[in-house]
């Protein structure tokens, strides 16, 4: 009985994980394992489910998520759909593309993917944007499409992700834990950043070279759309983006107000992009929703991550990595990595990570900006595993499965980004905050 609950929390990761491979709602997935965790570690099941007396009920946390964030996906997702509809991002992921030119198309597509990501458009909606292009693009490149999410996601799933003064919630999140800028630990972050860009590039273009000699060629010629779509100018569309980063990160003004002035100005700009004023509120209201379901789903699977907080065996599970003979800064490293991968998301681990143990890192006297980055970097190694939300959802618009494209994606967003924060951030925030 002693290891009873260290059983339960292997089963209900595996729950998890599979649940959410056979693409299971977060909605239900949540509480699920959350139930089955309560009753094998012999808890109360209603007062650590819904309970008031307990700091770390499912509910609580859940709710808390909820409450913190909710202003910024609702903003980012606004934002991002409006960009989408007015055609301002296909404009400026266009226009990234023809500068490279089609030879080039893996460096295209990554670019294009990291401009909207650290402008601000959120994740999910860039899937959408890039993969007309991205299929376009690869056709002219004779490269099949199996590479396409790979390359999407290397441009939005990683670096730019989380990299300093990124809009991205999973740079945003650390600082309402920590009180720290979103520009910490800005020559340390964008080193292993470039790393991550460099290292990938590579890889891909290394890949498409491979499978075109082994006659793995284009051949999706019936997904192929016409791209005639009257687009707004390249520096008209980036100018929101522009916007959003400059007060973001030159004047520190809050993100919420950043997005909101983003917002208003792609209006602004933009307004005859759309025919009528119905369109514009059908797409604030599809914004909207979006972010509802989005922060919904992710503060379903935190509320689980919340309740392995509360369990004895995830302290006891702390204080043995606590107790590691290596620098204390791989501490936020592999607690971030670990809970990141469990939720299936960078921004729900990270956020019941930072929740767990700010008050830990804050008591261990390791620089908090230094901690800042290593978290957020962190939450990018292993969110990106098979039952990831955003795997699944970049694999389905893409018309894929994990079989044909997965490989690539883990070791553009897993496999490298690990390596990055182990071998590259961590060392060098261990060497300069020392």
């Amino acid at each position: 009985m002693e290891y009873l609950g260290y059983v339960g929390l292997f089963v209900s990761l595996v729950m998890l994980v599979v649940l959410s491979y056979k693409q299971v709602s977060p909605l239900i997935v949540g509480p699920i394992t959350s139930l089955f965790l309560i009753v094998v570690c012999g808890l109360n099941p209603t007062e650590m489910m819904f309970g008031s007396d307990t700091p770390d009920t499912y509910m609580k946390v859940a709710a808390d998520f909820f409450a913190k964030f909710f202003l910024i996906f609702l903003t980012g997702s606004i934002y991002g759909v409006i960009m989408h509809k007015t055609g301002a991002a296909a404009a400026i992921a266009e226009k990234i593309v023809d500068i490279v030119g089609e030879k080039r198309v893996v460096l295209g597509i990554v670019l294009a993917s990291s401009i909207l990501t650290y402008g601000g458009v959120s994740l999910f909606v860039i899937i959408f944007v890039m993969y007309p292009i991205s299929l376009a693009m690869f056709h002219k490149a004779n490269i099949t499409k199996t590479l396409i999410p790979a390359c999407v996601a290397l441009g939005s799933f990683t670096f730019t992700m989380t990299a300093p003064g990124s809009p991205q919630i999973q740079n945003i999140i650390p600082t309402e834990f920590l009180k720290t800028p979103v520009t910490s630990a800005f020559y340390p972050g964008w080193i292993a950043g470039l790393f991550m860009a460099v290292v990938g590039f590579f890889y891909l273009s290394w890949r498409a070279k491979k499978l075109q000699e082994q006659g793995r060629v284009f051949d999706a010629h019936d997904e192929l759309e016409d791209q005639s779509q009257n687009l707004p100018s390249f520096w008209l569309s980036m100018t929101p983006s522009l916007c959003i980063i400059v007060l973001l990160n030159g004047f520190g003004i809050n993100i919420v107000w950043s997005m909101c002035a983003g917002i208003l100005l792609t209006i602004a700009l933009l307004w005859n992009c759309l025919p009528n004023r119905h369109e514009w509120l059908k797409s604030l209201n599809t914004g909207a929703s979006n972010s509802t379901l989005v922060i919904l789903n992710t503060a379903a699977i935190v509320g689980y991550a919340g309740v392995v907080k509360a369990i004895p065996e995830f302290n006891s599970i702390v204080e043995a990595i606590k107790g590691l003979d290596v620098s204390p800064y791989y501490f936020p490293a592999i607690t971030t990595t670990a809970i990141a991968g469990i939720a299936g998301s960078a921004s729900g681990g990270l956020s019941v990570a930072l929740k767990a143990l700010a008050e830990t890192f804050v008591s261990m006297g390791i620089d908090l900006e230094a901690v800042h980055r290593i978290a957020a970097m962190a939450s990018g190694c292993l969110d990106s595993l098979p039952h990831s939300g955003a795997v699944i959802t970049l694999l389905l618009v893409c018309k894929l499965d994990h079989k044909s494209s997965y490989k690539d994606v883990f070791v553009t967003t897993v496999l490298i980004p690990t390596v990055a924060v182990f071998l590259v951030l961590v060392p060098i925030c261990a060497f300069v905050y020392s």
